[in-house]
């Protein structure tokens, strides 16, 4: 089903899990020389006067056609452009962009991808105005997301916002959006392999929600990215268009959810640690995707060598867990993250999960259902496959090759347990008493 048809289709239980999903958007374009389609959806708005978010990048790339035709349109523009390079969805840009806002706008449009789209979604639902994203680049995965990345007192969070009413991908630009964004996209896709996989292992071990629809939408939208590798190599419009497509129905599928499980785990979790350690120390970063996908050939390594554990030591783990001390942890935090590991401290108390009695009866889960978890994990792609196919696109497949030590990718794959209150690859190693020795 493409997305078009699911859009239009009448809200109706789910035959899988009973909820009635709500896709949050409004409507899709993803053709050649839709950025000229910008107008007619301001006016299905009502829209009179554009806010135009955009930044110096996507200005040149896009914004500026956006004007020109919005205002042949009939409709007025005030523009605002960030002043960064690369800024960050932090509380000094959205400030910026607030008092940049004029309040006689009725709609916001933004031009850009991850952080232009974050900070027009803040902007939009803090002014309860229409919002409409014209994509860039196929780089992320919150297009069409009801949820901003935002860095709050140095922590990346995931905060209810505004879910876009439409989005505008114009193949025309998106096809000539740099590679390494195009790498993002493809990463924060491969991710889902662990998102799902985990999804399912939090089921058998929290009795969390899951819904086989969801997942199968996520899987399927995966596969067409991956049977079109070598379009994307060469910038094929509909190889490029099937990445678009994936980049927002993972939005979707998180929206059916209302949860971000179908569409970050731990990998998600560990190139968040980079992000904060680059925000709290000014430490080099890249892409939020092209470490995802990194992190994805990590996780599945990790995950392929839990899935040698024939049967766990209970004994083992009971000691690990007993001997853990939650203020030796947390001095590592402190150093690792700063003063945004008290964000992570804070979660800690509320949720308990390194909590004595807490954990045996997760143990005595896991071991009652070891031979499921290993058949979830099994069905996952091996990590050569994976950066396989991150090696045919040219992009990195490891963490020191963007500049990241060995000691560095440890440390934030045993933190990642720590970003959410969500059920991951390395809580369950923590659970079984391996992380360290496996890390």
């Amino acid at each position: 089903m493409d997305i078009a048809t699911m859009l239009s289709a009448p809200p109706s239980p789910c035959p899988a899990c009973g909820k009635i999903h709500y896709a949050g958007i409004d409507d899709v374009c993803i053709e050649a020389g839709a950025r000229n389609r910008t107008a007619e959806y301001v006016k299905k708005y009502n829209g009179t006067r554009a806010f135009l978010l955009a930044d110096k990048n996507t200005w040149e790339a896009a914004g500026k056609d956006v004007k020109e035709h919005l205002l042949a349109n009939g409709i007025e523009v005030s523009p605002y452009i960030l002043s960064s390079m690369r800024a960050e969805p932090d509380e000094h840009a959205i400030g910026a962009v607030a008092a940049h806002m004029d309040r006689t706008c009725d709609i916001v449009v933004a031009v850009g991808s991850g952080v232009i789209n974050d900070l027009g979604k803040v902007i939009a639902w803090l002014c309860n105005l229409p919002y409409i994203i014209v994509g860039t680049a196929p780089s992320m995965d919150g297009y069409a997301s009801g949820q901003s990345s935002i860095i709050r007192d140095g922590i990346k969070y995931s905060l209810n916002t505004k879910c876009p009413n439409v989005v505008i991908g114009d193949l025309d630009i998106l096809c000539k959006a740099p590679m390494k964004m195009i790498w993002a996209g493809f990463g924060d896709l491969l991710a889902k392999y662990i998102s799902i996989c985990e999804w399912r292992i939090s089921v058998l071990i929290t009795g969390e929600y899951f819904c086989e629809e969801i997942a199968a939408l996520v899987n399927t939208t995966l596969k067409n990215c991956v049977d079109n590798l070598d379009g994307i190599a060469k910038r094929d419009p509909n190889a490029i268009r099937n990445v678009m497509d994936g980049m927002i129905l993972s939005g979707i599928a998180m929206n059916y959810a209302t949860i971000s499980r179908p569409a970050s785990g731990m990998e998600h979790y560990i190139s968040h640690i980079f992000d904060m350690q680059g925000v709290e120390f000014g430490t080099p970063i890249d892409l939020h995707g092209i470490q995802c996908g990194i992190a994805t050939v990590e996780s599945l390594r990790i995950y392929e060598k839990i899935a040698s554990i024939q049967a766990p030591d209970r004994e083992k783990a009971l000691a690990s867990a007993k001997s853990f001390n939650i203020e030796t942890w947390n001095a590592f935090l402190r150093e690792k993250l700063g003063k945004s590991a008290e964000t992570l401290i804070e979660l800690e108390k509320k949720e308990g999960k390194y909590d004595v009695a807490k954990h045996a009866e997760r143990l005595e889960i896991i071991l009652s259902r070891w031979n499921e978890i290993l058949d979830i994990i099994r069905k996952l792609p091996s990590a050569n496959e994976v950066e396989s196919m991150l090696h045919r696109l040219g992009a990195p497949t490891k963490f020191e090759e963007i500049g990241f030590t060995t000691e560095a990718k440890r440390d934030a794959i045993r933190m990642s347990k720590d970003i959410r209150d969500k059920y991951v690859g390395t809580r369950l190693l923590w659970d079984l008493g391996l992380l360290d020795e496996f890390v």
